[in-house]
């Protein structure tokens, strides 16, 4: 694909350039990165580098509910790997120990008496079936976690509860009892649960705004800029808006004024905006944010945004005047993450569970915001003149899969953009990432702002 490249490095068109790349920027990245609900005003503005990112990971300890009264935390990149809080979701670990003493002779009648007493009349099928396709994992997940009850039984206990929302799928009557059956039936159950949650979408955004983050501090040009982390979500940020948005400006506005004031500054936002009402306000919003602060923003088109400027090139054109422009990059579409778990690329230790099917489905991997990579181009624009060689990233996660005999590799993009689709994005500001087929990484094809 050839498409193009813009040198003219978006936000600094037009300003006088600083000799042989020897700038530097104030970065400031909004995201959810705790997880939780808690006012925006009482987080830290908290400086991250290469050095100190476990140590604020840790600080903030992001945390995801699963359910009420059942929370995960997360205080290490590692612990988003199912095999570290397989054992912390007390769901999960009954089903370990019910799996354990199904293993162990000397208790496995009494495990699966267990099971059988609480189906009367019902017992394991010698196949463990898979609950109906048609169940969304949303549902099915409110199912296994007790949201949705089944049946007129009543649970007295979790071990009770968990017997009967996940195990009962998978039994049929009129059936021998087989011990193994019963195991595959509990890991069966079991690998559909993990499933769920980890493409739950508040589970999603929370490893992936991490991983983005990781990479980012971790760039090598990272090294001579200033970051930092404020925890705000997208509805938080456009609950302000509804408020006034003056809190943001003037926060921000004191924060900028510590340093020494000779560094450019960049806004990356962990945001991805639709086309609707609330979205295009808040993108509005940003743009005037970025413009009060003499800064640059960076987000994310979402789907809906990008066919309404391709369908409706007017109304985007209308919009954007209609707003500081200038002052915004949108990138799309979103990158993939990390690897999939499974036995062929990263297999689980407690588990044999595969998180795709050999076809991997574009819901079935872990996605996020495109705009840290039009971030990243700025920072090492920033130490060296721009060449092609800065919007290219090699080493993004990457793994083949076979398709009619042959191996593929799956494209590190959520969306693949052919040249054609690539260069109408760009005909209307929305900087493209494009992958490829046959080869590994990813490619931004511009940083123009969007005016």
């Amino acid at each position: 694909m050839s498409g193009r490249i813009d040198f003219t490095m978006g936000f600094n068109a037009g300003k006088t350039a600083k000799a042989g790349g020897d700038s530097s920027y104030r970065v400031y990245v909004f995201g959810n990165f705790s997880g939780v609900a808690v006012p925006w005003e009482q987080s830290k503005m908290r400086k991250i580098d290469v050095d100190n990112f476990e140590q604020v990971l840790a600080q903030v300890t992001p945390t995801l509910e699963v359910s009420s009264g059942i929370t995960l935390q997360f205080p290490a990149l590692e612990d988003f790997h199912p095999d570290a809080w397989l054992g912390k979701v007390k769901l999960l670990a009954d089903l370990r120990t019910l799996k354990s003493e199904l293993g162990n002779p000397n208790t496995a009648a009494q495990a699966a008496a267990k099971i059988q007493a609480f189906f009367p009349g019902v017992v394991a099928s010698e196949a463990a079936a898979p609950v109906a396709e048609t169940e969304s994992q949303d549902d099915m997940l409110e199912r296994l976690l007790g949201k949705k009850p089944e049946g007129a039984v009543e649970a007295s206990d979790s071990l009770d509860s968990l017997l009967k929302q996940i195990v009962e799928p998978h039994v049929a009557k009129d059936a021998n009892p087989q011990h193994g059956v019963l195991i595959d039936v509990i890991d069966a159950a079991t690998a559909q649960f993990v499933k769920a949650l980890l493409h739950r979408q508040d589970f999603q955004a929370l490893e992936a705004l991490w991983r983005a983050t990781y990479e980012l501090v971790h760039e090598e040009a990272a090294d001579a800029q200033q970051l930092y982390l404020l925890d705000i979500s997208q509805a938080q940020l456009l609950a302000e808006l509804e408020k006034g948005g003056e809190s943001v400006v003037q926060r921000l506005q004191q924060h900028i004024q510590t340093g020494d004031g000779e560094q450019d500054v960049l806004i990356v936002a962990d945001y991805l905006f639709a086309d609707n009402a609330d979205d295009k306000a808040l993108l509005g919003y940003c743009a005037d944010l970025a413009a009060k602060c003499g800064a640059g923003f960076l987000a994310c088109a979402g789907n809906g945004l990008v066919v309404e400027a391709l369908q409706n090139a007017a109304d985007w054109l209308a919009y954007r005047q209609q707003i500081q422009a200038d002052s915004v990059i949108l990138t799309y579409p979103r990158v993939l993450m990390r690897l999939p778990y499974g036995s062929k690329r990263d297999p689980l230790e407690s588990l044999a569970f595969e998180e795709c099917t050999n076809i991997p489905q574009t819901n079935e991997l872990l996605w996020g915001n495109s705009a840290f990579l039009a971030a990243r181009v700025l920072l090492r624009a920033a130490q060296d003149d721009a060449t092609p060689e800065q919007f290219f990233f090699a080493d993004v996660p990457a793994f083949s899969y076979e398709l009619d005999g042959e191996q593929v590799l799956q494209p590190a993009t959520e969306v693949v953009l052919n040249e054609v689709q690539a260069n109408n994005l760009l005909a209307q500001n929305i900087m493209p990432v494009v992958s490829y087929r046959q080869r590994q990484g990813l490619r931004l094809l511009g940083l123009d702002t969007l005016a």
